[in-house]
């Protein structure tokens, strides 16, 4: 694994369809779900240091897509997709 990941690659870590959906809920998952910040510098693109991506997947798990209906999902008529506290935090959130 490289050492510095741009954002299609934090996407495909995480299981999100798109660099362009990883982006949208980065702001979220920085505040609420204290997901790493990427590297300090002027320049695009943005950077993830890797290690600190791969361990908060492993504590957390991965994000649950927002497609979801958390209706649907509460049923148990949808598979869980994430696991970890990620997926425990968006049960709670929508329960």
């Amino acid at each position: 694994m490289r050492m510095f990941l741009p954002s299609a690659a934090v996407a495909e870590l995480l299981g999100l369809p798109s660099p362009a959906a990883f982006l949208a809920r980065r702001d979220t998952m920085e505040g609420e779900q204290l997901f790493p910040l990427p590297m300090p510098h002027s320049r695009r693109p943005l950077l993830w240091k890797a290690d600190e991506v791969q361990a908060w997947i492993d504590r957390n798990g991965r994000p649950l897509p927002q497609s979801i209906d958390p209706d649907l999902l509460a049923s148990g008529k949808v598979a869980l997709i994430a696991t970890g506290r990620a997926a425990l935090h968006e049960m709670a959130r929508t329960a």
